[in-house]
């Protein structure tokens, strides 16, 4: 299992979240018995946490899991530990306190589609409604950055214009649902450069030189809330 089987794209500045997630797990001792994965698309995070942690997960996008997400979790021997469903975040299909934990990565700007900020903070509240009382969401999320990224993003990303990027603002008044939450954010440099994976990389490694950056200007945020 590599970084890129989990992660996909811009893997070093993503990774951090893995990273963060991995270290909250131990110090916590959270309970990683079943969990659900929210807008899976190629299945890696859930394959992370199978893998890893041996979790039973629901890998769920809007439409049952792809092709590929099949192949993945056969290629890695889990698929006795993953069922496939499709699932609309904002109104998820199960009961009450179902779900140990739930994780995510880069969904609820694809849910708050044409400035539907509403569908976004609903799809936080169903994810709190399903989990057990003491469960925790892993999220790592798009954020909305700087001005730079945001005129990138509408000028070179097909779905720049529609796709709804949260402010941090935001996102911490809508986990305050939550009994405690962490947000932490890395980003700036490597969104504008495109593949090679090397290249962006490097562009990562320098981001970590900016630390003193704001973190509204940086484009991902990554953390956990605990119900």
């Amino acid at each position: 299992m590599t970084k890129k089987d989990i992660l996909e794209w811009d893997i070093a500045t993503w990774s951090r979240a893995l990273r963060f997630w991995e270290k909250t797990i131990l110090a916590q001792n959270i309970n990683l018995q079943n969990g659900l994965e929210i807008g899976a698309h190629n299945g890696g995070i859930s394959l992370f946490f199978a893998k890893k942690y041996g979790a039973k997960m629901v890998c769920s996008d809007l439409e049952p899991a792809s092709a590929k997400a099949k192949s993945l979790h056969d290629k890695h021997k889990v698929s006795r530990l993953i069922e496939y469903a499709g699932i609309n975040a904002s109104a998820i299909p199960y009961p009450d306190d179902s779900f140990d934990f739930v994780v995510f990565k880069s969904v609820l700007g694809g849910i708050g589609r044409n400035g539907q900020a509403e569908k976004q903070k609903q799809a936080l509240a169903e994810i709190h409604r399903v989990l057990k009382p003491g469960g925790v969401l892993f999220f790592a999320e798009n954020m909305r950055g700087s001005v730079l990224h945001r005129l990138a993003r509408r000028v070179f990303m097909p779905w720049g214009k529609s796709w709804r990027y949260l402010k941090i603002k935001e996102l911490r008044r809508w986990l305050s649902i939550f009994e405690s939450h962490k947000i932490r954010t890395t980003g700036f440099f490597a969104a504008f450069v495109p593949k090679p994976e090397w290249l962006k990389t490097l562009a990562a490694k320098v981001d970590l030189l900016f630390f003193y950056l704001p973190q509204k200007w940086e484009y991902v945020a990554y953390g956990f809330a605990r119900k």
